[in-house]
Order: C-alpha cells, then structure tokens, then sequence
C-alpha cells in the first residue's frame, strides 16, 4: 500500500523530465535582433511557468515572468551609446519549468564611402597646395630675415648724412626719407644712430603676424572655446563697450586675471546680500562666511567673501565672471607658483565689461526679491533699498542669470519682462536638475523674454544634468566633471591660501555666461545693433543637434561663433555626420570614412570642419542627403562632393 504512490510520483518525475527536455527544444537558439528591437517565441504549455534574466546591460526583455506560451518583446538599450564594432551579442537565461540559454545577435551594418572637396580638387589643379591651413597664434614671431636691418629716419638729406661705418644702405624712401640700412651687429648701429643729432628715430626692421590663437597657459584645456568656434574671436573687430551684469555670489577683485575688466565699487557694482554681520562676542574672530545681519541693505563692494562649497576653488560668481571677459596675455603672478597668464574669455579681446551684482551668499542661495532687484537695477532701473533710490551708472546691455529655482516666482518673471521691454537681453542657465527632476521648468529661465541655456559635454551631446523642457533656447558647453578633462576651466579663488587660482566646474551656470559673451560680443562687433538682432543672430547661426530643429535637449542647436560672425576660416579636416537610429560623427582619413550603423533611414552630412569642434556647422561647405541602410553586411556610398564656401 505504502510502495503504490511512490511509484506514481516516480512515474510523474519521469514524465516532467521527457516534456522539460522537448519543451527546450523548441525554445529559438538564437534571436537576431533588427535594430534595436526584436521578439523571443516561446512554445511552452499553458501551464509552464517561466522567468528571463539577461547576462548583459544591454539587453531588456518584456515580460521578464510568466506562465503558458508568449512572445517575449526584447528591446536593446545602450547608456554610453553604441560602439563602432560589427556586432553586439548577448544571452538571456530562461528559468523556471525549464531551463535554456538564448543567444541573441545585433549586427551592425559597415558603411563606407568617400569624401572630395571640390575646392581642393581646383586648387590641385592650379598647382595650389593641399595642405591644411595652420592657425597663426600670439606666440613670439621667430626671428627673420629682417633682424639685421635697420629703419633710419635722418632730419636732413640722405645725401648729407654721414654713414655709420660698417652700415651698407639697402633702400631709400625719398617721399617719407626712410632709409633701410644693413649691418653685421644691428644692435650697435642702431645705438650710434640714436647718437647722431641727425638722426630723427631708428630701430630695428621687425616683424608683424598675423593674430591668432592666446597662449595663456591654461587655454588649451579650455576645449569649450573650440565647441563653439570662439577660438577664431581673434579674426573680429570689436569697437562698442558693451556691459553684462552677472547677477552671481559677487566676485574676486584682486582676481589678476580679471584686472580692468570689472566694474569696480562705486563705478556701478553692488551687494545685495551685505556682509556677514559681526560676531556677538567682540573677542570672538570674524567669519565672513557668516549670515549678514537682519534687513540689511547692502552695499557698493560686491566682493566675494566665502565660498562654502568651495574653499580650494571657490567663487562661482568669479568662474562666471572668468568665462565672459577673462583677459588674454601675461600679469605678474601673485605667487611663486601661480599662474603668469591663466585661461581667457570668450570676449577677451572685445571692449567688454562685466558689472558684478552679488545676490548669492556663501552658501549659493539667494532671494527672489534680490535676484529680482538686481536685474531691474543692472538694466539701469532705479530700484528702492532702504527707502533710498538707487540707480546704476552703467546699465547692462546684456544681464547673465547663473542661478535658478524649480518654484515659480512673480517677482523675477516680472524683473526680467521689464528690462526685456528695455531692450535688454537676459540670460539664465536652463537648470541642473533633469537627473532628478527631468523636464521641470526652471526660473528664471522660463520666464518669457529670458534666453534658456542648456549644458553640452566636451563630446557635444547634452550633458546629463541639463534640464530639457520646452523653454531650452539654445546649448553652449556646460561640462562634465566625470569625463578626464571634461570640466569648463575659469577663473576661481582659493580662500585658504587667499590667493587666485583655476578650477573646473560643470553645470547649465557655466553655459549661460558664452551666450551672455557671444551677445555681447555681437553687440560691441556691430554685427547687431539691438537686442533683438543679436539674438536672432545667434539663434539662427546655431549647430542643430538633436531632433531636426528646435527641440527640447539643445534648443536650437549648439553656440556657434563663426556662423554668428560670417568669419573666414582656416581649412578644415572633412568630416561624415550622421544622424537617424543612432548618431555618428566619423573623421575622414586619406577621403574614406568608414562606421558601423544600425539599420534604418540616416541624414548624412558631409563637410569641411573648418571651426574643429568635430560638427558640421552652418557656413562650412557641406552636403546633405538621405541615406538608407537595410541589413546586410557592408553598404558602400560611394564619393561625396563638397562645395566651397
């Protein structure tokens, strides 16, 4: 009686073991997935329960759990983005009523082809050369031919002069009475004809170059001037002093890489937080990273204090502030192992200004009403503190916002639709919050009138904390501080050693302020002449990234300065862009590129990256067309011609 069920219950295992094992069978080896989407079928009985794991990040399956057949939606999803290989592969792990491994395949397709600038394609013919054009820079010019000449302007006829000896006469101007003489030590020619009364001047027959590049020692790591093309400022004129307020935690005066470049106390800057109020016991020592005292009204020095969130590489407001007018060239440096010439600024070489409004205590917080009360006062306004009228002296033509908040607020959306009205520009960082808080809106950024900036990495792709949403205007470099190098290098202070230093930051804070320069400059180059024009200039000049036209990641497209400007550039190495299931950006070597795509419809563009930020910017000869890429092996598209410009 006992020995009956067990042999049963032996018999059922048996069966299970047979139906488990035909089940498996049935169950797809290998799924090949077609783009980013494919299906798993599973021809389980009604009652077969089962579970799917994936072994790799990459793979997602829906439902990941069940019970009888279904058709299991696998979906890949790549963070970092897809790499140039020929093939993804990954395996899925089945679970439950049976046991099986699934092997699943993405195959990319090879795109090849090639590249031609007919521009090049002339100029071989005409015996031009090929090669690309070096940039010129601010280095001291080598020493020429020239250098042992001497330009020699004598008060009498040339005729009636007596000669140095050992001077040879190489030319003489009998219009301007220039002569060019030559000897073998130029420097004591020139020492004796400085000695001659017949002489009126005489100095060496130097050189002049072309003006290029800074070599401030810091500026090749300030990779975001080359994302934006503003490493070609050097090739505008700038006549017009524009002003831009930046409405900040103050800034570092004695900063050196910033000397003259700063409305100073009593010329117009003002503190609207005040300083820390003094301690309760007058034997204790002074903070100055202290709260200031209750309704105080402020006052005309807004030098920053403290920072608290940075004490090595402190002073947000001084970053900002570094990133519009940072000079270009050397200062004395301010200690043994401090910097003799720092980083620059976008409008290094434009007769720019910044007036700095302190609004942001040493923690970074500030108050709607003061941020409200700033940039009323920046555009000239005149503004109520302490029952006393105040005016600023040099209203700002253009007012940067490096701040905001996710709460609405009346007061700043009024402030900024004021000044807006005056024909000034307002400028405010888009938010950091979209890893947190995706597609909040952030003030004063969304206010109407205000220009919303996004933050880009140094790839160009929209940097993880910028905030998307509907009100994005327009991208410049932001940063990311997880990427080697990948931080936006500006001026800060080191309020341990209280002395000046370098650091980077990242954030939508650091792209706002090259809009805010790039108007400006604008504006001061004439290029513009009202608010209305500047901007219409830089938005239309953008670098579309992203979705085709506005969208909610770049605006309308990445900062570009030579589109803005119409300047003439250097030629460029070619480049393939290529945008649709997913994006690549391919150098071409030797007039071939080569990548790896999904399958699916693309926009290519073809051009000369004449600015070098690895884009297809607006004013660079290019070529556009629609090509479709079905699955396969390899897919060649042949030479693609380019126009010159």
């Amino acid at each position: 009686m006992r020995r009956y069920p067990v042999l049963i219950l032996l018999s059922a295992l048996l069966v299970g073991c047979g139906s488990n094992g035909a089940l498996v069978s049935a169950i797809p080896k290998e799924v090949v997935l077609e783009g980013l989407e494919g299906s798993l079928v599973l021809p389980v009985g009604s009652n077969v329960a089962w579970k799917i794991e994936s072994y790799s990040t990459w793979l997602s399956v829906t439902p990941q759990a069940g019970i009888g057949p279904k058709v299991v939606q696998i979906r890949a999803e790549f963070a970092d983005g897809i790499q140039e290989q020929p093939e993804y592969t990954g395996s899925l792990r089945l679970t439950g009523d049976l046991e099986a491994e699934v092997l699943v395949r993405l195959p990319l397709v090879k795109v090849t082809g090639g590249v031609v600038d007919s521009s090049l394609t002339a100029a071989s013919v005409s015996g031009a050369p090929l090669a690309s054009q070096s940039l010129p820079s601010q280095s001291a010019p080598a020493p020429s031919a020239a250098s042992n000449e001497i330009l020699v302007k004598y008060r009498t006829d040339l005729r009636a002069a007596v000669l140095p000896q050992g001077s040879r006469v190489l030319s003489h101007d009998r219009i301007s009475r220039i002569t060019k003489l030559r000897a073998a030590n130029p420097e004591a020619l020139l020492q004796r004809l400085r000695l001659d009364p017949s002489v009126e001047w005489a100095e060496i027959n130097g050189t002049v170059r072309a003006q290029g590049e800074p070599t401030d020692q810091y500026y090749p790591q300030q990779w975001h001037l080359r994302s934006t093309g503003a490493r070609f400022t050097y090739l505008q004129n700038y006549t017009t002093p524009i002003t831009v307020a930046v409405v900040d935690s103050g800034v570092r005066y004695d900063h050196p890489d910033l000397a003259g470049r700063l409305w100073r106390p009593g010329e117009g800057a003002y503190d609207f937080v005040g300083d820390a109020a003094p301690p309760d016991n007058p034997a204790d020592p002074y903070d100055p990273c202290g709260a200031p005292a209750p309704d105080t009204l402020g006052d005309d020095d807004p030098t920053d204090p403290c920072d608290l969130n940075g004490t090595t590489g402190g002073s947000h407001g001084t970053h900002v502030t570094g990133l519009i007018v940072a000079n270009s060239g050397s200062f004395a440096p301010p200690c043994a192992n401090c910097s003799a010439s720092g980083v620059v600024g976008m409008a290094y070489n434009a007769p720019v200004k910044v007036l700095p409004l302190r609004v942001l205590d040493s923690g970074g917080s500030g108050t709607f009403e003061n941020v409200a009360l700033a940039v009323r006062y920046a555009a000239g306004i005149p503004v109520e503190l302490g029952g006393q009228l105040v005016q600023n002296p040099h209203p700002a033509q253009v007012i940067n916002l490096s701040l905001g908040s996710i709460n609405y607020s009346n007061a700043m959306c009024e402030a900024v639709a004021d000044v807006v009205a005056r024909g000034v520009l307002v400028v405010a960082a888009a938010g950091n919050f979209q890893n947190r808080n995706p597609g909040a809106l952030v003030y004063p950024a969304a206010c109407p009138g205000a220009i919303s900036v996004a933050a880009t990495d140094m790839y160009n792709q929209v940097a993880y904390y910028s905030q998307q949403n509907g009100e994005v205007d327009i991208a410049a470099p932001g940063g990311n501080t997880t990427q080697p190098g990948g931080g936006v290098l500006s001026t800060t202070w080191n309020y341990q050693t209280n002395l000046p230093n370098y650091t980077f930051y990242m954030g939508t804070s650091q792209a706002a302020p090259q809009v805010a320069a790039a108007l400006a400059m604008v504006l001061s180059s004439g290029r513009a002449t009202n608010a209305e024009e500047a901007w219409n200039l830089i938005r239309s000049s953008a670098t579309d990234l992203g979705a085709p036209g506005r969208d909610n990641a770049y605006g309308y497209g990445l900062l570009n300065l030579p589109g803005a400007f119409g300047w003439t550039l250097p030629r460029g190495e070619l480049l393939v862009s290529l945008s649709g299931p997913i994006a690549r950006r391919v150098p071409v070597v030797n007039g071939r590129f080569e990548t790896f795509l999904l399958p699916g419809r693309y926009t290519l563009v073809a051009c000369r990256d004449d600015s070098g930020n690895s884009l297809c910017d607006s004013g660079e000869p290019q070529v556009e067309r629609q090509v479709q890429v079905n699955g396969g092996n390899t897919l060649d598209l042949g030479i693609i011609q380019i126009g010159s410009q």
